[in-house]
């Protein structure tokens, strides 16, 4: 029986041994899996941390790379994008060899995307659609920006990680929207209108018509703003219902109706963000409490600088002052003109000549709207036309002004005439003035042929045709800018300036060109210095429809338009009110954009900037 229990004993032991050694096993094996996980997880705790450098490396070199896009004012070449960057330090965490891609870096790239390896090299441009903006291309300039990070993990080994993030500086003509405000836009119950092209507001939109049948006020294409949208009853979820633009209900209070959307106000009509036309935040560059006179307004585009000890003009604005881009400058003193060649423009004395004789002496006449005698200096364009296509180096950009002096009883105000314009140099023109500008009769209606003939308003331009459809009828790029533009037919007569408005019929005439001038704000009241100083509170605007103003009777008579339309300042030469009455009859609008400018625009147009930056992806 001991016997017996021993052998029990020994096999018990035995049993309690290879239990204490599965056990064991397993403590280990389930010591190793711990371990291996922890491991794993501290290389998983490792990469992140050091993703999270490398992206914070990244935000770091965007924030450098927009403040030289935006100080340069232009898309940049790799070096002026790196060139003294230092690249942040974070503890733990350092930059990989050049070799493994590491150093914080900016590359320019080509049109397929892929860094360019010349340091002196600057972005291909690419022609984009811009997602936030529906409808809007711009020229995309794109860099790749990139970092590699490293640290010693627990285990006394080495992880990294890499990221890298597209950037993009992109330009966006103003001149490629039928409408681009810079203020209000307003569209309160015009005459039956259709709209086709963009529309676009920095700030508000007012849009409603006062007709109940559709298509009285159309929309062909997209239309964006950047505060609200004022409508009639109707509109989307956001409109405000019912609301007439500044003063214009006392115009007219009948009754709103919406405008009518060629696809759906829903899929049209957007909120997006600011335009910039100073390729920044305009607050950052404009200032009309300091002492700087060069950097009041955006009405700094059209005036000559301020020169003077002290007096500085900011590179965002100088870099698009016409005058400063002007390839010719004209300057009229009382009876005599001068002429002035830049940025490469070379002239000969024959030429010199030949454009001072373009100025053909001045007129006075009566502007009802202004409700003073106006001082026009006449300018033919049909004498500058074949001189400015022979001048060397010529870029396009004409600068006029009259700077004559006023005298003591000297009430008119100084004004250019454009004249003879049917047809303009072969790779288009641009005028542009701080003077209020008049254009009078058929404005770049092209070319047959014969070189002087152009085309007649009937011939070519038929009814209900978006463009010219006359055989040999070739319109240039071609823009007007200036403190107002006023539009006279073919039929304006000086002499009847100042009789009533049925003495001032119109016949129809047809302007092809991109106007960017200034309008009057509804509400306004002339302030002690302007012109019309003591005047009532003004009432409504008259809206973009009365953008380019008129002092004829239209009445039947139809106003042909092809081009594009900017609005970025107030006028503060020509700050009469807009009204009817004994000022003008609307004409038959057959308004169209230019759709040539979307590869063509007009010489010296003007780009608003936006920059941007991609998704994170893996290096």
């Amino acid at each position: 029986m001991k016997q017996n229990q021993h052998y029990q004993s020994g096999g018990t032991l035995v049993v309690a041994m290879i239990a204490v050694l599965v056990v064991s096993s397993a403590v280990g094996v389930a010591y190793k899996s711990t371990s291996a996980t922890g491991r794993l997880g501290d290389r998983s705790r490792d990469f992140v941390e050091n993703k999270l450098a490398a992206e914070g490396a990244l935000e770091y070199a965007y924030g450098i790379w927009k403040k030289r896009v935006q100080n340069y004012d232009r898309a940049i070449s790799t070096t002026e994008a790196t060139s003294g960057m230092t690249a942040p330090a974070f503890a733990g965490f350092n930059y990989m060899s050049a070799a493994n891609q590491g150093p914080l870096n900016i590359q320019a790239t080509d049109t397929y995307g892929k860094p360019m390896t010349a340091a002196s090299a600057t972005p291909a441009p690419v022609i984009v659609s811009l997602p936030d903006y529906p409808g809007w291309r711009g020229r995309s300039f794109g860099y790749v920006a990139s970092a590699r990070m490293q640290q010693t993990n627990s285990s006394g080994g080495t992880l990294s990680a890499g990221v890298k993030r597209r950037f993009q500086y992109v330009e966006v003509p103003l001149f490629q929207a039928m409408f681009f405000y810079e203020h209000d836009l307003e569209l309160y119950k015009p005459a039956t209108m259709s709209v086709s092209g963009l529309v676009h507001s920095n700030s508000n939109l007012y849009l409603s018509t006062g007709s109940a049948s559709a298509g009285a006020l159309t929309f062909q294409g997209h239309v964006s703003r950047v505060g609200n949208y004022y409508s009639a009853t109707g509109g989307s979820a956001g409109t405000a219902d019912n609301t007439p633009p500044p003063g214009a209900a006392a115009w007219s209070s009948g009754t709103m109706y919406p405008p009518t959307y060629a696809t759906s106000e829903a899929a049209q009509v957007h909120q997006v963000s600011r335009y910039e036309p100073l390729g920044q935040n305009a607050a950052s560059v404009l200032d009309t409490a300091d002492t700087n006179p060069n950097n009041d307004s955006f009405r700094e585009i059209i005036e000559p600088p301020v020169t003077g000890t002290g007096i500085t003009d900011p590179p965002e604005i100088a870099k698009r002052r016409m005058y400063n881009k002007a390839g010719v400058i004209v300057t009229i003193n009382g009876s005599t003109a001068s002429v002035t060649a830049q940025n490469g423009t070379s002239l000969t004395a024959t030429q010199i000549t030949t454009i001072q004789s373009a100025f053909t002496g001045k007129n006075t006449f009566y502007d009802q709207r202004e409700g003073i005698n106006v001082d026009a200096a006449n300018i033919s364009v049909s004498t500058l036309t074949p001189v400015l296509n022979a001048a060397a180096g010529f870029n396009g950009i004409l600068y006029i002004q009259d700077v004559t002096p006023k005298v003591s009883g000297d009430m008119e105000t100084k004004t250019i005439r454009l004249r003879n314009g049917g047809v303009l140099p072969d790779t288009g023109l641009t005028i542009a003035s701080q003077n209020p500008v008049y254009v009078q009769g058929d404005y770049n209606t092209g070319t047959t042929s014969t070189p002087t003939n152009v085309p007649a308003n009937a011939t070519g331009n038929p009814s209900n045709t978006d463009s010219p459809t006359v055989t040999g009828y070739t319109r240039k790029p071609a823009s007007v800018m200036a403190d107002a533009v006023m539009l006279l037919s073919n039929s304006w007569n000086d002499a009847n300036a100042s009789s009533s408005v049925s003495s001032r019929a119109a016949s129809n005439t047809t302007y092809n060109m991109a106007i960017l001038a200034g309008v009057m704000p509804g509400m306004y009241t002339p302030p002690v210095g302007d012109p019309h100083s003591g005047a009532a509170q003004y009432g409504y605007s008259g809206g973009a429809n009365n953008y380019p103003r008129f002092l004829e009777s239209w009445s039947g008579r139809t106003c042909t338009y092809t081009g594009s339309m900017a609005e970025l300042f107030q006028s503060n030469v020509f700050t009469g009110k807009w009204d009817t009455g004994n000022i003008y009859v609307p004409p038959i609008r057959r308004w169209n954009f230019d759709t040539n400018f979307t590869t063509t625009p007009p010489p010296g147009s003007l780009d608003a900037v936006t920059v941007s930056r991609g998704n994170w992806s893996k290096l």
